[in-house]
Parts: structure tokens; sequence; C-alpha cells
């Protein structure tokens, strides 16, 4: 049995985080960073069907997943376009925006790497860097101010692959 870990300790805590969110067309080999403070948050939700065995237990079969995400992106001027079309500029939230008005689809990539202290619990390790990185498909775009607050913009929408979610000995950029 694996002792208890008290996941609160100091030296268990990250440091140096770096994050991103990257929109591109899927396949493409063209992406694009949005450049403002940002926040991101999944919910991961592994599907189980309930059934009963010949047995009469209780059993669960993998019934796939249903991943989802919420972001928010600070909005200025300069993340959106003076045209509403596919000509708008690849860079801005208005070409994003109507990428998703005409149902063609567009995926974020949201990749995170950020080192913890030193690991001071046997066995001692030297992968204290976690890199993460998820493929996303926005579908929901929400804005609002709250009061004295600066305006933001919440996209959410389904988490379609988890590539990466791993300990390592460097931090990926």
């Amino acid at each position: 049995m694996v002792a208890p870990t008290n996941f609160n300790l100091q030296n268990l805590r990250g440091k140096a985080f770096k994050g991103f969110v990257q929109f591109q067309e899927p396949n493409g080999s063209t992406w694009y960073r949005m450049k403002e403070r940002q926040t991101v948050s999944f919910d991961m939700r592994f599907n189980r069907a309930e059934h009963y065995s010949d047995d009469g237990q209780k059993a669960v079969d993998p019934a796939g997943h249903s991943h989802g995400f919420r972001m928010t992106i600070k909005l200025t001027s300069d993340l959106f376009d003076s045209v509403f079309s596919n000509s708008s500029d690849p860079q801005t939230l208005s070409y994003w925006i109507y990428k998703n008005t005409i149902y063609d689809p567009i995926e974020i990539i949201f990749v995170a790497s950020f080192e913890n202290h030193e690991d001071i619990s046997p066995p001692f390790s030297t992968e204290n860097k976690v890199n993460i990185k998820f493929v996303l498909d926005p579908s929901d775009f929400s804005t609002g101010q709250g009061v004295g607050g600066s305006p933001e913009i919440s996209i959410s929408g389904t988490v379609l692959s988890i590539t990466s979610a791993l300990r390592s000995t460097t931090t990926e950029q």
C-alpha cells in the first residue's frame, strides 16, 4: 500500500507556470497564439455504462468520454478585425468566430508546462516538470464585463483529445 501524500505541501506546488492557447484549423500547419491574459479549466468525464453481469453483480463498461473546457481571454480591440468574413485576420477572434458561424471546424491547442519544487520524498526523482497538451473544439463564445473589471470573452466546448499529460525532466515550449 502506498503511503498517503499531502498534496498541499510547499515542495509539491508548481512554480514558473507557462501556459498558452493557440488557434488553428484542423490538420493545419499554421497556428495563432492569443496574446492576452487567459484562464483555462477542464472537466473530464469518463462515461461508464452500468449493467448487471451474469452472476448478478453490478458492472460498468467504458462508454466513451465527454470532456469539456472553459477558458476566458481578456478582451482588447486588437483581438477583433474590421471585417467579419474569411478575409479576417486569423490572429483575431473575429476570424475564429466567423469560422464557427459557417461551421468550418477549428481547434484550440492548450499547452502548459510547469516545474514543481524538487522531490524530497523517496524515491527521489529529477522528473519534477509537468507537461500537458489538449486539443479543444471551441463551440460556445460569450462575453461580459464585471463591475470595474476588464471585459473578457469566455470560450467553451469539447476536449477532442488529451495528447500529453506527463511528468518529465524538461518543460516543453
